[in-house]
């Protein structure tokens, strides 16, 4: 999944209505700037019964999701999904929105009507068989033994490796970048003069080896140092090799994007890569991730089930969640602990609660977009918009997790806040 894009695409595909807004039936089509390159959108409006619109949204073509609920009055519009909130204005054939998630950046976007057909509302088999090419992971690349080596024993408490006592997790909860994020993440990796190593394979379709986010440049102006390199490969062969590896060893931080967490833990669990992300926080520096590049630093990971045709499904629905999958254990810096990025977004509580059920030793730690989860050693600091949920099995005032606002601590081997 593509983190931010995919947040944005669900925001626009609740759009309101009544009986009275036929204008804006039809095909409306504009482009997305933000992310990481332009991406065309396409959003086919169609009437429904009762006054509601009825519709579908693609991104740069592939389906997003469908049309929900919403309230217009007169051209001006106002609708909200999960926790994301939009305002628009349609001014003759342009509609102009504003909006995004509660606590964090809002982002414009322009579309335009092209068309009255609203025929196309499902995708053509080619767009459908190319959308179950970018969700599907080819798990059988990874020997069973490498995810049995990773598992931890379940009567381990919850808790961290011994790398990071001295380096540190920097997990942010997914969406558009913020920028007093990437500057806490450029802090801890030195300054304007730290060595980062970007690693984007979560985003990365297989085959592409012409996306913007390999290029260097585009991340050096995101995390403001000239000292950036990219690493890549969907290849556990060149996972492994020495030459790959080699600019690992002299960077201070990594940092991991959003997508797909089954691309990083196919390509990289088990390998030389892996081991150098490990070295690297055991002589104190700092590995970042966004959505799946901080969930995989759990010791195991949620995994729902996508549909088959290629078809949008709800992120963290706990009817899609697969328990006790054999592709779920993950790197583990953090011991018997599973991390939920997009927790409030994707309302991730009753499958957060679901996979405690089945499996109590675990401690769950639900981040929302536009916050940060630092750790360092046992403890955790929140900083950002939103809030970070602690499950650790204790009844706190009621309430099954534990909600931290930014500046809260949590000492992890105690199960306590600070």
């Amino acid at each position: 999944m593509k983190a931010a894009l995919i947040a944005l695409a669900i925001c626009l595909a609740l759009w309101p209505g009544s009986a009275r807004s036929t204008p804006l039936t039809g095909r409306w089509e504009g482009v997305f700037h933000g992310g990481r390159a332009d991406q065309p959108v396409a959003l086919i409006i169609q009437s429904s019964a009762g006054g509601r619109l009825a519709g579908l949204l693609y991104l740069d073509g592939s389906l997003i999701g469908s049309l929900e609920r919403g309230t217009a009055s007169g051209d001006s519009l106002r609708f909200n999904v999960m926790s994301f909130e939009f305002r628009g204005r349609r001014d003759g054939k342009q509609l102009a929105l504003v909006g995004g998630a509660s606590h964090g950046r809002a982002h414009d976007l322009a579309l335009q009507f092209v068309s009255p057909d609203t025929s196309a509302l499902l995708p053509s088999p080619a767009a459908a068989a190319a959308a179950r090419s970018r969700i599907l992971v080819a798990w059988d690349q990874v020997p069973d033994s490498v995810f049995a080596a990773h598992r931890v024993a379940t009567d381990s408490p919850p808790g961290i490796s011994e790398e990071l006592r001295k380096g540190t997790l920097f997990l942010v909860g997914g969406g558009p970048s913020q920028d007093d994020l990437d500057a806490e993440f450029l802090r801890l990796a030195g300054g304007p003069e730290a060595n980062v190593v970007v690693i984007p394979t979560a985003t990365i379709d297989p085959g592409s080896a012409s996306d913007p986010l390999l290029q260097a440049n585009r991340w050096a102006t995101q995390l403001g140092t000239g000292r950036v390199t990219v690493l890549h490969t969907g290849s556990r062969a060149i996972a492994d090799a020495d030459s790959f590896v080699a600019p690992l060893r002299a960077a201070t931080g990594v940092w991991l994007s959003g997508g797909e967490a089954g691309r990083i833990l196919v390509s990289y669990l088990g390998t030389r890569t892996e081991r150098e992300l490990l070295a690297l926080l055991a002589r104190g520096g700092v590995i970042g991730g966004t959505s799946a590049g901080a969930l995989v630093w759990g010791s195991e990971c949620q995994v729902f089930r996508a549909p088959k045709d290629g078809s949008p499904f709800q992120m963290g629905s706990a009817d899609a969640l697969l328990l006790d999958d054999p592709h779920s254990s993950a790197f583990g810096v953090l011991r018997n602990v599973v991390v939920a990025p997009h927790f409030t977004e994707f309302k991730m509580q009753p499958s957060m609660e679901k996979t405690l059920a089945a499996r109590p030793h675990l401690m769950g730690i639900g981040i929302d977009e536009a916050t940060a989860f630092e750790v360092h050693g046992n403890i955790g600091e929140v900083l950002g918009r939103g809030h970070v949920a602690i499950f650790d099995g204790k009844d706190h005032a009621g309430a099954k997790p534990l909600i931290l606002s930014a500046g809260a601590r949590y000492d992890l081997a105690r199960k306590a806040g600070l």
